[in-house]
């Protein structure tokens, strides 16, 4: 969950950079569509007074200022659209049809502005759209020579303006062609993406992921052990591991076939699944052996799980296919806490060790490590010397062992 909730918070992040970055580009052709204004005001093109033009600045200034900060703030992401497209081409839209209303005599100048608003809509509105943002761009420039007919004193030379809008229709259709090819191959590169997503999600599952039981493997679980080791060497928190060996499995291959061992395999996994809670996490590492890593997990209390797990699985009856008699299986355990700045190595060692001791002392049994001698608890550079004592060292715990069990298993409940 965790990896799931940080991929999540990288894709937003990635998402705000890029609203981010064309929002203050969209900044940067505001600001430089005011300082076209303030240029024509002072060779007298402008038909505004200072104070006017004072506020024009400052409020179409906080107006293209806004839509970056609420982007910054990630105020934007209780939007429906959080690129906020819309709003922003209004507001450089509302700007650009004061500009020319005031400036009449430069009014054709502002039209790279328009399709600049249409280039910016390319990006995010569909194909479909753009004919209909080209028309009201086109109705508005018509609208404001119509305005200036109708209330600002000056003369039009009426050849000059049906040239121009000519002009300007044939940018807008260009500028929608190229809308339209530049939609369609964002649409493909967005399908062709999303199909690569979820290939490579299931890659990912492949590499993590046993291919017969569907549990992780082995290159996962040491990923999984290393996570909790350094949670672990953190301070506050503990973790346990289980060992899980099948008892006479290679019977099972024999007598019944190697597809009624998978079929077997695979309902043990989905029942140790089933036992174990939704914090931990089971590992099959090869042939009949499994790794449960038991989160958040004390000694006392990972011997409790695994005795539960035992017991689950004693009583697991596997269906087989039709002419063979149903299929129980038993299981022996071994497992071992971590200690905190050990190795991992050290820790899956005691494991093994543990559950080696369970099958030694007659099998289908929890065997944890301090239940073991000091001596087979020695440190990997002192293994090599220990080796030939080992076997009979644990031939010792396994008597031992089956003598506990057997006595424990003799007092009344």
């Amino acid at each position: 969950m965790d990896s799931l909730a940080l991929q999540d918070d990288q894709k937003v992040a990635t998402a705000q950079q890029l609203r981010l970055r064309r929002s203050l580009m969209a900044v940067g052709a505001g600001f430089a569509n005011s300082l076209v204004v303030l240029v024509a005001w002072q060779l007298g093109y402008v038909l505004f007074g200072v104070e006017p033009l004072l506020a024009y600045l400052a409020i179409s200034s906080l107006g293209y200022l806004l839509f970056p900060w609420l982007i910054y703030t990630q105020r934007n992401l209780k939007y429906s659209d959080p690129s906020m497209t819309g709003m922003q081409i209004g507001w450089q839209f509302f700007m650009v049809i004061i500009c020319m209303y005031t400036a009449p005599g430069i009014r054709e100048l502002f039209i790279v502005n328009f399709l600049l608003i249409l280039l910016f809509a390319v990006f995010r509105y569909p194909p479909r759209r753009l004919p209909i943002l080209s028309l009201m761009l086109l109705c508005s420039y018509l609208l404001v020579i119509l305005a200036q007919v109708a209330w600002v004193p000056a003369s039009l030379h009426w050849q000059h303006e049906v040239i121009t809008s000519l002009v300007f229709i044939l940018g807008l259709i260009g500028v929608s062609l190229l809308g339209f090819e530049i939609g369609n191959l964002r649409v493909a590169l967005k399908k062709r993406n999303e199909h690569l997503a979820i290939l490579t999600a299931k890659n990912e599952q492949l590499a993590v992921t046993d291919d017969l039981t569907g549990l992780y493997n082995r290159r996962h679980l040491m990923r999984i052990l290393r996570r909790q080791k350094s949670l672990s060497d953190r301070g506050d928190y503990c973790f346990s591991i289980g060992f899980i060996d099948l008892d006479h499995f290679k019977q099972v291959n024999d007598t019944y076939g190697h597809g009624s061992g998978d079929k077997a395999l695979i309902a043990v996994a989905r029942a140790i699944n089933l036992s174990l809670r939704d914090v931990d996490y089971v590992a099959r590492i090869g042939g009949e052996e499994f790794v449960v890593v038991l989160s958040q997990t004390d000694y006392a209390e990972a011997l409790r799980i695994a005795e539960r797990l035992r017991a689950d699985l004693e009583g697991l009856v596997i269906e087989l296919a039709e002419g063979y008699p149903d299929l129980s299986l038993t299981t022996s355990v071994g497992i071992a806490t971590y200690k905190p700045e050990e190795s991992i190595n050290t820790l899956i060692q005691r494991a093994d060790k543990a559950v080696y001791a369970a099958k030694t002392c007659g099998r289908n049994c929890v065997v944890g490590e301090a239940e073991l001698p000091e001596e087979l608890l020695k440190t990997e550079v002192e293994e090599t010397k220990l080796a030939m004592n080992d076997f009979s060292l644990l031939e010792e715990v396994a008597e031992e062992v089956a003598a506990s069990h057997q006595a424990a298993s003799q007092q009344p409940i």
